[in-house]
This record gives C-alpha cells, structure tokens and sequence, in this order.
C-alpha cells in the first residue's frame, strides 16, 4: 500500500505539472500591465494580480507600498491610504509564496515559481484528505480515490495552479481537523492555535471556518476524570497557556495593518479603492466616481460604508444556496456533481453517528452559510464555485466513506466512475485555461454591449481550447507547436481518468468479498 500512495503521489505531482500556469520570464512592473501577463496571460484576475503586486513588492523593494505602474497592474483590486498605494486583500498568501518567487526567478520564471507555491499546498491537501480518511477508518485506497475527486474532479483543480488563497485555507482547516482526530497533547493544541490565528491573516472568513476547531480544541483544554461517581475537572496550565500562542500570527497581522493601512485594527478590504490609476500616477477613487454618479441623477449624499460585516446578509442566503449548488455558472451541479455522492456520504455518517462527524458538518456549514450570504455569491470572474473549496475537501471524505460502504455494488461504482469522469473533464477544462468566467448576470450585460453571445459556463473554456488557447506554462513553452491545445486538454484528462479507473478496479479488487463496517 505504501507503495501504491507513492505512484499516486508522483502522479498527482506530474499532473499538476502539466497544469500549472505560467509563461517564461520575471517580469517587472511594465512588462506585468502588458495584456500578455494581464488578460491574456495567466494574472488574468484582479485577485491574483492583487496578491501578485504586494508579493512583487516584499520580494523585489521590501516595502508594503505599490508603485503607481504596479498599482495599475493591481486595479480595481488596490487600496489608497495616505497617498500610498496597498494592498486591499489578507497579506499572509503574498508572504507565503516569496519562497517560490525568488527560487523562480532564480531560473527566469518567477511568475511559475510563485504559483507552484498553491500547487504544493493541493498537494497537502490531498495527503490530508486521505491521512483524515485512514484515521476515520476509511478504506486506504478509497481515501486516496477522495482525494484524487477533490484535486481533479471539483474547482479546486483551477484554483490549484494559479494564486488565490483556497488552497492554504483548505491546508490550515485541514490541518486543524487531522491533529483534532489524531492526537490530544500539549503540542497538538499549540499547534491548533497557532493554525486558528494565522488563518485570520490568510482570508478573513477563514475565523468562522476554524471556530468549529477552535471550540472543540478549548474543550480538550481542560481534562475530566470520573472517579467513584464523582466527576473531577483539572486545567492544566501549559494547556491554557498554549491558547495565548495565537498571540504569534495575530502581532504579525496587527503589525502589517498598522505599517500598511495605517492601524492595527484596519483591514485592508477597509480601506478607500482606486478603481484605476490615472497617467500622472494619481488615482481614480471609487468614492469619487459615486460621488459623480450621484450629482449627475441629483441624489442625496452617498456614505460608502466599509465594513466586513455588512458584505453578509441574510436575506441573500437563497439565492447564495442557488449559486453554489444549481446555477449553471457556478453550482455544483454544473461542474462537480461527484461531491453528490459525498452528499449522499455525509448522510451516512450521520445516520451511523461517524466520529467527528458533527466537527466536520459544522466546518462545511460554516462555509456554506458564510458564503451564501456573501454579497457576491458568483466570486467574481471565476470557474465553478471557489469559495466552496474547503466544504469539496471535506465532502471528499465522504465520497471515500461513500465508497467504502458500497464497494460490492458493481452498477454503483460504475456510476460513480461516470460521473467522476464527467467531472474530472469539466474540471480539467478549468485548470489548462482560464478562470475568466462571468457570472450569467454579467455575461448578459457583457452580450448587450458586444452584440454577440457570452458564455457564463464551462462552454467559454470549450471556445478557449476551440482557439488553440491553454494558459498551461508547459504547453505554451514546450508543446504548442507540436500539438494543438485540443489534444493536450484530451491527453492530460485521459490520463486522469485512466489512472481514476485503475485505482477503482483495484479498489474492487482488495475490497471483493469483504466487510466495511465505518
């Protein structure tokens, strides 16, 4: 077994090789506003270019601060405070991948350098997912095939070669769920806290996903014991004072507020957004433009209310839950409809009271109300439903639960084999080209002013590959002239798919004639 876990991980490594986006060169802050690197290349959202400008800025001029040709490169997406340009997302991803940007620049591909960074992390997350999976006494090859369906088979495909935060979000609640399952000692609980800080600085609702984590670690902070019908509670000290090294993460954040945005307690989705960057290098505000909006239809004064919270509200939860499940732009049913069978899973666990069971529902529903609140359900331009990532690695778990209950059901594994093959293509179709999808509101609007059709599905990535056009880095430097992007999209998911059978057979092989009881 440990040498199958071997092959699947080099595999896994070779796949999303092939994946990751990319073109040669380190480009400074002119090169980066050039369409080549912009739309047309792979910073071809503002949320990776966002992320990208503060990371140029620690690795190449160890400052906090945009020029204003960077903060072009950043727009919409860049904050303005006291007459400097900053960053308007959670810092800790940017520092994360300075690693990767000076080891890429080393061999004149930063840009690849800096996103194989949220490559690794994928990776983590699919050795978590299996080694939760074990622990939770998941079939061993099953638990490989759940995290195979969550790298491959759902959006987190997409998200794993380019620069956005799911990736890291997902390691750090994974993380938290696997020392929760596997271990109750001083240094696990250290490292929980830990983890439950510095999530805070990867993305902001990060603090709601890990609350489930952080209460069930708090309990395992004090210790009970049951002697002759009395029941004792002891608090250990070291244990109490393991919570205070959250401490740590929380001075790292409060110290890039304070030296970025001006107060420890100002995030940066606070601060005042330059929607573009004039030619003198002075900004273009978005205040200012409401404000023009507002004498020109004569309208009472505008108050831009900057607030984290005030992006969630209730009333949206409808049509948030829409988003995420059903709609054809995004929902799940449109681009990963294999996590049904980690629905269908998750049912299971709870009708068999699984362990830890409650821990990882109220992990997934976090994510899912949190979100479906969200003023912005669609996540911008985007391929599939990003912000459900980590809810797709825990429902993983639950295809390889799922899996392991009916491993002797020949026409439901062959069910199961259809649709994750359905899904792996979809998914496939993401990663090698872009994740500039609009959502269908958008693209009707978008369809007003062009005169023609816009695709908001999975159907725009298919006219990418129509055009011969991959954002691959190895398809653009090494295999564009030699094949078309058509047989490379068909080449890579074959291969997934093939390597997604082969571990079904012999999944059915070892489990022939034997008994799950989880």
């Amino acid at each position: 077994m440990k040498y199958l876990y071997v092959l699947f991980a080099l595999f896994c490594v070779l796949v999303m090789a092939f994946s990751i986006r990319g073109i040669q060169g380190n480009p400074t802050p002119q090169d980066l506003n050039r369409s080549v690197w912009k739309d047309d290349g792979p910073l071809e959202l503002s949320p990776e270019r966002g992320r990208y400008a503060l990371l140029y800025a620690l690795a190449e001029t160890n400052t906090f601060y945009f020029s204003p040709e960077l903060a072009k490169f950043a727009a919409p997406d860049v904050g303005y405070t006291d007459g400097k340009y900053v960053s308007l997302f959670a810092p800790t991803v940017s520092f994360i991948v300075v690693p990767g940007y000076l080891f890429g620049k080393f061999f004149n591909m930063a840009q690849v350098g800096s996103y194989a960074v949220i490559a690794i992390f994928a990776l983590f997350n699919v050795a978590l997912i299996r080694a939760i999976a074990i622990r939770l006494g998941i079939h061993p090859i099953a638990a490989i095939i759940g995290g195979l369906t969550f790298l491959f088979a759902s959006p987190a495909f997409a998200y794993a070669v380019t620069l956005y935060q799911h990736h890291i979000s997902t390691f750090i609640i994974l993380s938290g769920v696997y020392l929760l399952i596997r271990y109750n000692t001083l240094w696990s609980l250290t490292a929980i806290w830990l983890l439950c800080a510095l999530s805070i600085s990867v993305d902001y609702p990060n603090f709601l996903m890990m609350l489930p984590i952080g209460i069930l670690a708090l309990g395992r902070t004090f210790i009970g014991e049951k002697k002759e019908n009395k029941l004792s509670l002891s608090i250990p000290l070291l244990r109490v004072f393991a919570i205070f090294t959250m401490a740590l993460p929380l001075a790292f954040f409060l110290w890039f507020n304070n030296a970025s945005n001006g107060s420890p307690l100002r995030l940066s989705g606070m601060i005042e957004r330059a929607i573009e960057v004039r030619a003198n290098g002075t900004p273009l505000l978005e205040g200012e433009i409401l404000e023009a909006r507002r004498k020109a239809l004569k309208q009472p004064p505008i108050v831009i209310e900057k607030s984290f919270v005030s992006a969630f509200q209730s009333r949206l939860l409808l049509n948030g839950f829409y988003t995420h499940f059903i709609s054809p732009d995004r929902g799940m049913l449109m681009y990963t409809p294999v996590m049904l069978f980690g629905i269908a899973g998750l049912v299971l666990a709870i009708k068999r009271r699984m362990k830890y069971v409650g821990l990882l529902v109220a992990v997934i529903g976090f994510n899912v109300l949190l979100y479906s609140m969200w003023d912005d359900p669609y996540g911008g331009w985007a391929f599939g439903s990003r912000y459900l990532i980590p809810t797709y690695a825990i429902l993983s778990l639950f295809v390889a639960y799922f899996l392991t209950r009916f491993s002797k059901y020949n026409m439901m594994l062959l069910l199961f084999f259809a649709v994750l093959s359905y899904s792996i293509s979809v998914n496939t179709l993401g990663a090698i080209t872009s994740n500039r999808n609009p959502p269908k509101i958008e693209a009707a609007a978008l369809a007003e002013v062009s005169k023609r059709e816009e695709p908001y599905t999975y159907m725009r990535n298919v006219n990418l590959l129509n055009n011969n056009i991959s954002k691959s880095y190895i398809f653009e430097t090494y295999a564009a002239n030699n094949i078309s992007a058509w047989h490379y999209y068909t080449y890579l998911t074959a291969f997934i798919i093939i390597v997604s059978a082969c571990l079904l057979m012999l999944f059915k092989r070892v489990t022939k004639g034997v008994s799950h009881a989880v």
